[in-house]
């Protein structure tokens, strides 16, 4: 009997997990039934005093593995104004995202790596990373196409003085941006793409693209060749199409960064996962950048076997609001997962510290 009545329980709460679409009135897609619903218009007085409290509280509590519950809340609040239909054309909306990205590229040139390395979440997932011996960023962007959104331009010129080389995963627009490669390039920068981005015109013969394999490591000068960074460019995939660039990158002091772009990939033989299963096979990875709504982020997680994992992707205000991935959705997926994580909002950073204690791993907060 006891059997049956939790199978009944069982099977109950896995129906209101995931509804049909169109069972409850407020759902925009069945995807969306563990967070809040979205708001169609709010008052611009509710936005301003939410992104303030908001914005206060990420700077007084840290990104940190062991998260503050008021930071958590702090988030959330942010998906609410965020899940705004209209959030990507609200003046408020937009300069809390150029101030944030600023106040980044601000700590960017502020900060000198003597230890450890530090990561700042930018925008969607984009990532700027420096150890004591080389900066590089993923997929940086400047916004969204929507008037007022963006960051100014000098700002992107800014993040591509401070970095040493650029990683874009794969084409599309709010990971890969011509207008962030140029500023690259123009400095002699290596900018690294999946084959036939950009395919026929003059960027493309100046950009570098890495032989995608699961074991070809691929040795990068930087810094007018005085050092060198290591890349492997694992053969990903965004669905079936397009290809998918998973860049696992080894620095000269010996930190490596695994960031996944918009990966994907189908289950099944000769899929995705058949090396992903081994991307952490003989190799210490320090760091897990994934796209929080990748299929069976667990899986991917056990595959690199990272020391930390930190999600990208959340809030991209280029997507319809049914798909603009939550922080809220984010710690769903997470939940029960035996590898530390962070959650981190647009421009918020964090210092990975193993220097302490050399003899295993571990994450400290230190901002």
């Amino acid at each position: 009997m006891k059997t049956g009545f939790l199978a009944l329980l069982m099977t109950a709460a896995a129906a209101w997990a995931q509804p049909e679409a169109g069972v409850q009135p407020y759902l925009s897609s069945p995807r969306r039934a563990l967070t809040a619903p979205e708001l169609r218009d709010a008052p611009d007085e509710w936005i301003e005093r939410s992104l303030a409290w908001a914005g206060d509280i990420l700077v007084r509590y840290a990104p940190a593995v062991i998260e503050h519950p008021v930071r958590r809340a702090a988030l959330i609040r942010l998906d609410d104004v965020l899940h705004i239909e209209s959030a990507p054309k609200k003046p408020l909306v937009q300069r809390f995202y150029r101030s944030r990205i600023e106040r980044a590229v601000r700590e960017i040139e502020n900060t000198r790596a003597e230890g450890g390395m530090w990561i700042w979440k930018l925008y969607n997932h984009g990532f700027f990373i420096r150890t004591p011996s080389v900066s590089f960023a993923f997929d940086i962007v400047p916004g969204t196409r929507e008037p007022g959104f963006a960051v100014d331009p000098a700002v992107l010129e800014r993040i591509a003085e401070q970095a040493d080389a650029m990683f874009i995963s794969h084409a599309h627009g709010d990971h890969a941006s011509q207008e962030a490669a140029r500023l690259f390039l123009g400095r002699n920068k290596p900018v690294l793409a999946p084959e036939g981005l950009w395919s026929g015109q003059e960027i493309a013969a100046r950009l570098t693209y890495p032989r995608r394999s699961t074991s070809a490591v691929q040795e990068i000068p930087v810094q007018d060749g005085r050092r060198v960074l290591k890349v492997v460019a694992f053969p990903g995939h965004q669905g079936s199409a397009p290809i998918n660039n998973v860049h696992l990158v080894t620095t000269p002091d010996n930190f490596t960064v695994v960031q996944t772009g918009d990966q994907s990939g189908t289950e099944g033989p000769d899929g995705d996962f058949d090396w992903i299963a081994h991307v952490g096979a003989g190799r210490r990875v320090d760091v897990l950048l994934p796209n929080c709504w990748t299929n069976n982020i667990g899986r991917v997680a056990r595959g690199v076997n990272p020391q930390l994992i930190i999600t990208g992707h959340e809030n991209e205000m280029g997507h319809s609001v049914d798909h603009r991935e939550d922080y809220t959705q984010t710690y769903n997926h997470l939940f029960g997962i035996r590898y530390p994580f962070i959650v981190m909002a647009w421009g918020e950073s964090y210092h990975y510290d193993v220097a302490a204690d050399p003899g295993r791993r571990r994450q400290d907060t230190v901002h």
